[in-house]
């Protein structure tokens, strides 16, 4: 039998980028700030679901900015439905989710998952994170809310040197609620966040992955899904099924399609730019385990550049049998503070296959469960 390796049917739609929040680690902090952030109209955002569909996708993240704010949000979310997509999400930082009312219609619309956005255990710091008092208790009562449903309710939490030693906490607090899924974002320092200002910067990975290791050994018999995205492998010896690079999201059922992700981000130029810019380094640097098709090449091929664009390998990388499918560390990382310890795995070849330790997460990955002659 050949492994089908199919690129996740899942994207991200921005519907628009503003926000009422100015979340200090906040990807379009900046953009923000300055006030020229893009919103795009009802029958722009239709047509992006309209090619979604073309290109095969029936799971779609709604987000921006906040999604929230749009008073057309229940038309997007009944037309997304309308016209094939299996799962409606939305990812919102609980701006209106607070009200069950709210809630309520947004599930009569047709929304059926909701990533949800919590960055501190401790109410105090979550506020001065957002910038917002009584943002945590949103969150907390949005949480509440959507456990009160029927539909898969997600959450991120975003870690930096200001929470990094909360990860345990974080469980602890979450549990209750029974989430689908928990994802553990480690914050990146190339985005629009302050992290050149000082006001928050990423913490060692050394500490962070020490922290995450220890709560998810704790914890995870509690939880059906937890995901670290952005960490090297050997920061979580023992756990790498949890682990998250480039390479595994690629193919995960509640990730994002790449060149979809590139295209409503930066324009249709810099998505094919990365995609062709990619497979001239393709041959050499990418993991290839299986049968893909062209799509999923191109992806594979656009993930390539990124992970050669965005992330350093290290000394110890060079002779890692991970280090086909494993982003190592973040090149603005790598310049400005390491002091990571990495630890090389000696498997006595170099592992192909990014899905290696996903196999206990079946149901996830789609890939996973398509074995065709």
């Amino acid at each position: 039998m050949t492994e089908i390796r199919e690129v996740t049917r899942r994207f991200v739609l921005q519907a628009g980028f503003s926000c009422p929040w100015r979340c200090r680690f906040c990807y379009y902090r900046e953009s923000l700030k300055k006030g020229n952030v893009k919103d795009f109209t009802t029958d722009e955002v239709k047509e992006k679901l309209r090619e979604g569909r073309r290109l095969g996708k029936d799971q779609v993240d709604i987000s921006g900015g906040e999604p929230t704010i749009r008073k057309d949000l229940f038309e997007i979310i009944g037309y997304a439905r309308k016209i094939g997509y299996k799962k409606v999400a939305i990812i919102t930082n609980c701006f209106r989710t607070h009200d069950m009312n709210y809630v309520n219609k947004l599930i009569d619309s047709g929304l059926n998952d909701v990533l949800l956005s919590l960055h501190s255990p401790i109410e105090k710091e979550h506020d001065w994170l957002t910038q917002v008092p009584g943002s945590w208790k949103k969150v907390m009562k949005s949480l509440e809310n959507f456990s009160k449903t029927k539909i898969e309710y997600r959450v991120n939490s975003t870690v930096s040197d200001v929470n990094a030693d909360k990860i345990d906490l974080f469980f602890k607090l979450i549990k209750p609620y029974k989430p689908h899924a928990y994802n553990l974002l480690i914050l990146n320092p190339t985005q629009e966040t302050d992290a050149k200002n000082g006001e928050i910067k990423i913490a060692d990975y050394n500490k962070i992955g020490n922290s995450i290791r220890k709560a998810i050994t704790r914890h995870k018999k509690e939880f059906k899904t937890i995901n670290v995205r952005w960490i090297p492998f050997c920061m979580l010896k023992g756990n790498e099924e949890h682990v998250r690079t480039r390479w595994q999201k690629l193919y995960e059922d509640q990730e994002w399609d790449p060149y979809l992700n590139i295209k409503y981000n930066k324009g249709t130029a810099a998505a094919i730019a990365s995609g062709i810019a990619g497979f001239f380094l393709y041959f050499f640097y990418a993991p290839r385990h299986g049968r893909r098709g062209i799509y999923t090449m191109f992806n594979e091929a656009i993930t390539t550049f990124r992970v050669m664009l965005y992330h350093r390998k290290l000394k110890a990388c060079k002779k890692c049998s991970l280090r086909k499918i494993c982003d190592a560390l973040p090149a603005s990382y790598v310049k400005n503070m390491n002091r990571t310890k990495l630890h090389p795995y000696n498997l006595g070849k170099a592992i192909e296959d990014p899905l290696h330790f996903c196999k206990s997460y079946k149901e996830n990955f789609r890939s996973l469960r398509i074995s065709k002659g």
